[in-house]
């Protein structure tokens, strides 16, 4: 039966067509995924000994290339995890995890390795794709220091494990923190405002738990509606603060692990000459130096300060507020959209189902880039997931998956995953694999509605997708993976204008029941809250980015207490609210402590500048204008990291980003 089992695994891993999730996930090959890792480790090693045997002259550039059905397993599984976070699957890859990064330390401090690619480069006629491959390659090597002493490659391979374990339980306190929380209402006193399908959901969800009246969990969909609809400032507060104190205290404290997490980041970073984890951090991004990022941070939070004042003082003018709280501004916000622009949130959702959204989105994808995506027949271990087929000019070039809703044991927010790259050779080939998963709140019975925010998120994950799937290079090292971190946001929030744009919305924002289109005063009273707290959302978001350049470019703190007050003081330099000593939000940043986005939380503001810039010359063209897609598409979608990106952009715009277009759109 094992063996069966373990056969079957193998075949799915080489079958180039979409993987029966159905079977790899299932509690049969989860026990035996453990032996079925460990053998496909030692095979990956063989093969790594034999190439490095290979003689100077029969060095080419496919002695390189090959599709590993380790890392694919690997990619899979740890998916898995992420959207089912269980002890099972959590322990299988703790367990494997310090193996691999063996392996892959093995691998990255091969002396014989490095000069085969430099011999590589040296001797074949290269095209450019492939000398870019192998450059970047040669200068990984450089970068990790590749001709340091043999002791100091023990510590940093042990560093490497470290590192890996450390972030990973900072990940998963985070993950049983938030599952830990829950509230409780007995009668709908102060939530009698809240959309119909969050109140529904917030009673199914008591039942389930055999309570009476209304309970919560700590998704974002009730998060968000507190925070909007909740008339007690006491529930808000209680909320706020609960989001932030996650992982910060009890059995799941983080606080430690993250101190020994930047430490171990600086040790790294130190082995390798370089000062801090920051600079080290930026050496394969858009940036050259932390110092270029705080200036670049801390000018747009200056400007994004004084909007932000006007915004606040706004809210305090027209309620006649002689002080504003945190928790109590989206509150606020909300009913002053409702009287003073004619901005009805809980209306405006029944424009945005989700079924027509989605099926929008794709539409508005076939019009820009050609994209088709025909919907699959596929089973699926979780429901309310569907599988695509994608399509350009009739290719096939890409599977879709798209995981929209909430569920325990999931990781929070949203995100796209590449699970398997494209590659093509002569021996293999491998069709990318390409997911969306987000958080949004399904409805208990009836059609599923969208808030704004949810609409803007489909978008924004889907233009990560897109990047993903037309990336038309055949080597899986020149696709998105390689996209400089600063840069790698662009398609996505580009994505996010057809969602906001009046002539996007009339495609697909129709009413619920009537299939009316979205009224002229919703469009024009959406056109009037563009800059709506744009000064309050840059400021918040510089925040965290100064939070997470300091943090990885100065002085590490020596104790818990230390590190507490740091982050104290370096929110409230920023912040227009200043917080106590309760305000402890850092301890479950996973972007940066479970992420790909330490030292770079910059990369979301430093993205949207190059895309405001991007996005001007969609409007000035049209936004359907099918030339200035083709062109965006060729110069920058389809090229994954084939150049580098400043090369990327000057090809697209002809010359350098300019900071005015975000500017112009904030109102700054």
């Amino acid at each position: 039966m094992t063996k069966n089992i373990q056969e079957k695994i193998l075949a799915e891993l080489k079958n180039p067509g979409f993987p029966d999730l159905e079977f790899l996930y299932s509690d049969d090959v989860i026990e035996i995924a453990p032996k079925v890792l460990d053998m496909l480790l030692e095979e990956e090693r063989q093969d790594f000994e034999n190439t490095l045997k290979t003689k100077d002259t029969d060095i080419t550039f496919d002695t390189f290339q090959d599709i590993s059905h380790l890392d694919y397993f690997y990619s899979l599984l740890s998916h898995f995890q992420s959207i089912n976070n269980d002890e099972n699957i959590r322990k299988l890859i703790e367990d494997f995890q310090p193996k691999l990064i063996d392996f892959w330390n093995e691998v990255s401090y091969s002396s014989r390795y490095y000069d085969m690619k430099k011999i590589c480069r040296d001797t074949q006629d290269l095209n450019p794709e492939q000398k870019k491959i192998i450059d970047d390659s040669i200068k990984a090597f450089e970068v990790r220091w590749i001709n340091l002493s043999e002791d100091k490659q023990t510590e940093l391979k042990a560093l490497n494990k470290k590192l890996s374990k450390t972030s990973q339980d900072i990940g998963n306190n985070v993950i049983d923190s938030e599952n830990e929380f829950f509230y409780h209402l007995e009668t709908d006193e102060y939530i009698k405002d809240f959309p119909t399908d969050v109140l529904e959901a917030s009673k199914a969800l008591a039942k389930k738990h055999d309570k009476t009246g209304y309970y919560f969990d700590s998704s974002f969909a009730f998060y968000g509606a507190i925070a909007k609809y909740c008339t007690s400032s006491d529930i808000r507060k209680h909320f706020y603060t609960a989001r932030s104190q996650f992982a910060s205290s009890g059995k799941y404290d983080n606080r430690k692990l993250i101190l020994e997490l930047l430490n171990l980041r600086n040790k790294k970073a130190e082995l390798l000459w370089y000062t801090s984890w920051a600079e080290l951090s930026l050496v394969f991004k858009m940036a050259d130096t932390p110092e270029e990022v705080i200036q670049l941070t801390e000018s747009v939070a200056e400007r994004a300060k004084g909007k932000a004042k006007i915004e606040i003082d706004e809210i305090k003018e027209y309620f006649n507020l002689d002080h504003l709280e945190l928790w109590d501004m989206s509150y606020y916000a909300r009913i002053l959209k409702e009287e003073k622009y004619n901005f009805d949130e809980k209306k405006l959702k029944k424009y945005f189902e989700f079924e027509k959204v989605r099926d929008w989105l794709f539409e508005i994808a076939k019009r820009l880039y050609g994209v088709e995506m025909r919907k699959q027949d596929i089973k699926w271990p979780f429901a309310d997931m569907s599988i695509y087929k994608v399509y350009r000019d009739w290719e096939f070039i890409s599977y879709f998956m798209s995981d929209y809703f909430f569920r325990p044991l999931k990781r929070s927010g949203a995100w796209m995953n590449n699970l398997r790259s494209k590659y093509i050779s002569d021996k293999e080939n491998s069709i990318p694999l390409v997911v969306n998963v987000c958080s949004f709140q399904k409805a208990e019975t009836g059609p599923t509605l969208l808030t704004l925010w949810d609409v803007r998120t489909m978008f924004h994950e889907f233009g990560h997708a897109l990047h993903g799937m037309l990336a038309d290079s055949k080597y899986s090292e020149l696709g998105i993976e390689g996209v400089e971190w600063d840069f790698i946001e662009l398609p996505s929030q580009l994505m996010e204008n057809w969602s906001k744009h009046e002539d996007g919305l009339a495609l697909f924002a129709k009413h619920v029941d009537t299939g009316e289109p979205i009224p002229a005063e919703y469009l024009k009273a959406l056109k009037d809250l563009d800059q709506f707290w744009t000064g309050w959302f840059y400021l918040r978001q510089n925040e965290f980015a100064l939070l997470d350049m300091n943090l990885h470019s100065t002085q590490v703190p020596e104790t818990v207490e230390e590190l507490d007050k740091k982050v104290l003081d370096m929110v409230n330099s920023v912040s227009m609210f200043p917080r106590g000593e309760e305000y402890k939000m850092y301890t479950a940043f996973t972007h940066i402590f479970n992420g790909w986005y330490s030292a770079g939380y910059y990369s979301y503001m430093w993205a949207e500048i190059i895309e405001a810039d991007v996005w001007s010359v969609f409007e000035e063209n049209g936004i359907f204008d099918r030339s200035t897609a083709e062109k965006y598409l060729n110069t920058i979608l389809s090229q994954g990291s084939k150049k580098d990106a400043k090369k990327l952009f000057q090809d697209f715009a002809g010359r350098e980003v300019s900071l005015e277009p975000f500017f112009k759109r904030q109102g700054f």
